[in-house]
């Protein structure tokens, strides 16, 4: 079998990366031949394909400084990328490829990418890893970081009403642009043969907005579960990991630590919340939270090894954390915010516990109740590792995803 998997970077940049190279890794042990289409960057990972990568394209930073005619074509290009439907149709014509599986095409590569695809006649699968084919932002946001339904449906012209993406008047009319053209093409309805969700929350919110449900299935993402050693002890602090953003939910985290102050809290990443955040925890006297920066592969898995349990603050519709799997998979409970895909990872008192996304008591009170039960710490990681190996395996992972290409081959 030869599997095409197409995503917009060949590079770690977030989640998504990291599952994409986990099922690349996956299937090339499984002796499948795997032929990436991607983006070229300095970044990327090498590849005998890299030849026909569609060349380096930053929209952000095209349609700011190009001017204004060459600002319409990046912006077509977003819309509509004509050059990586060349690259990829040359690319499938060289390897003929028996499936195609796709991640993300948005802006860099386009949604046109799936028609060239269709157009060469290869069954393709879907993973969504976020809300883009339903909210111009991605997020379900509106530029005030309120979630935010309003474009539901076809009522695209909210995003651009509402500057919700980047807030900019400019920005949002290009994805309110975007999101109409392949809505009337029918893109996403005619090119894709199944989508696969990793939340059944997102599921859900796919059916709701009118995608059949026979073309959707729900399957959690996977991790290397022997790479993750589960440690049922810890030090004394508890930890976030994630991007400092306001998506995230760390902005409520840190200001809940004003009035609760029983633990330590390791914050692990970096964004563009950092300093803000850093000059507040510093303005409140808060000594007991510390910023350790961007941590990544073993140094990252034992600050979450030792750690007493991981926070997972959310105010947005987070489709199915990676923060979560990791914890789950190192022993380590979760006080996670009820939003999107976030509650049916946990269950309530046994690894872990809810609050209501972006409700400081609420977070408090969750921080307080997690506390109290250090010792069921210890089972609880147990019961978290123990789901983590059963939902999360590769070797389960692998034997859906081979069920599912044979459908369609």
């Amino acid at each position: 079998m030869k599997v095409m998997l197409v995503h917009k970077f060949f590079y770690i940049e977030g989640g998504a990366e990291r599952y994409f190279f986990n099922l690349y890794q996956l299937l090339e042990e499984q002796g499948i031949e795997v032929v990436p289409f991607a983006m070229a960057h300095p970044r990327n990972q090498p590849s005998p394909f890299s030849d026909y990568f569609v060349d380096y394209f930053e929209p952000d930073k095209e349609l700011a400084h190009l001017g204004l005619v060459n600002g319409l074509r990046a912006a077509a290009r977003v819309i509509y990328n004509r050059p990586a439907q060349r690259r990829i149709e040359a690319l499938i014509d060289a390897v003929q490829p028996d499936i195609a599986h796709v991640h993300g095409v948005y802006h860099h590569l386009s949604p046109s990418v799936l028609r060239s695809m269709k157009k060469k006649n290869l069954p393709v699968i879907f993973t969504l890893h976020e809300y883009k084919i339903l909210c111009p932002d991605y997020l379900f946001l509106d530029r005030h970081g309120r979630v935010c339904e309003r474009c539901a449906g076809r009522h695209f012209w909210h995003a651009t009403a509402n500057r919700c993406f980047r807030q900019s008047w400019a920005a949002s009319a290009l994805v309110t642009a975007e999101s109409y053209v392949h809505r009337f093409l029918r893109t996403y309805q005619n090119c894709v043969d199944l989508y696969l969700s990793p939340s059944r929350f997102l599921r859900d919110k796919m059916i709701l907005y009118g995608y059949p449900a026979a073309k959707i299935e729900w399957l959690p993402y996977t991790i290397p579960i022997a790479d993750y050693t589960p440690n049922y002890e810890s030090q004394d602090y508890f930890v976030y990991v994630g991007r400092l953003s306001h998506e995230k939910g760390v902005a409520e985290l840190v200001r809940a630590m004003r009035r609760f102050n029983k633990g330590r809290l390791k914050v692990v990443g970096q964004g563009r919340l950092g300093e803000s955040l850093q000059d507040f925890v510093h303005q409140q006297g808060l000594n007991h939270v510390e910023f350790l920066g961007y941590r990544q592969g073993e140094e990252l898995r034992q600050i979450i090894q030792n750690a007493q349990f991981v926070v997972v603050p959310s105010v947005v519709y987070d489709n199915s954390p990676l923060a979560v799997y990791e914890a789950f998979a190192l022993g380590k409970p979760v006080l996670g915010a009820r939003i999107g895909g976030i509650p049916e990872l946990i269950d309530e008192g046994e690894d872990g516990f809810l609050f209501e996304a972006g409700d400081e008591d609420g977070l408090v009170h969750g921080l307080e109740r997690l506390y109290e039960c250090r010792d069921r710490w210890g089972q609880m990681g147990r019961n978290a590792r123990r789901k983590a190996e059963e939902l999360f395996s590769p070797q389960n992972h692998m034997q859906r995803i081979n069920e599912i290409y044979r459908r369609f081959l």
